[in-house]
């Protein structure tokens, strides 16, 4: 498995994700298209700026999916999140999973971050099943504002032994 760099390229893999309304089932429904184009610029600047936002490469040369950890808010603390989606042609094929102990093993190894949490969709079985086998811990279940949707979640947090909470 391979993570790839974020490029301005990848306008079209993210309209292809966030508006459809399969993979985005979970997360409130498809975003409109200046939404994402947007959200796109904020993760061009993240990943241009040394963040870790990334496509999912697993064959070596398609763009599947996205996945990133970003700073974030949760109950009043800063936190580091960590989220990913998967075009639905290329879903249950392992690469989200793959990609995610990939990311968390390059986390691991810089050491620049203490935690990453995930929400996953109560629902979503998949993401979840994700979390447990990555090594997350489960939290319990949690509310949490998602491009002004109110998301029904539950809170992973893995441990990574990192310089920062």
């Amino acid at each position: 498995m391979e993570l790839g760099i974020y490029e301005e390229s990848d306008l079209a893999l993210a309209l292809a994700l966030e508006c459809d309304p399969a993979v985005m089932g979970e997360l409130g429904g498809p975003r409109p298209r200046a939404d994402v184009v947007a959200a796109h610029a904020r993760r061009l600047a993240h990943a241009r700026g040394g963040g870790w936002w990334f496509v999912i490469v697993p064959d070596g040369r398609s763009r599947v999916g996205t996945i990133g950890i970003w700073e974030s808010e949760f109950e009043g603390a800063k936190i580091f999140e960590m989220g990913w989606m998967v075009v639905p042609a290329f879903q249950r094929r392992g690469f989200a999973g793959a990609a995610a102990r990939v990311l968390l093993e390059r986390a691991r190894a810089e050491r620049k971050f203490d935690a990453v949490h995930a929400f996953p969709g109560r629902e979503n079985a998949v993401s979840n099943a994700i979390c447990r086998k990555s090594g997350f811990a489960l939290l319990g279940p949690c509310a949490v504002d998602f491009a002004d949707r109110m998301l029904d979640c539950y809170h992973w947090r893995v441990d990574l032994g990192g310089s920062r909470a």
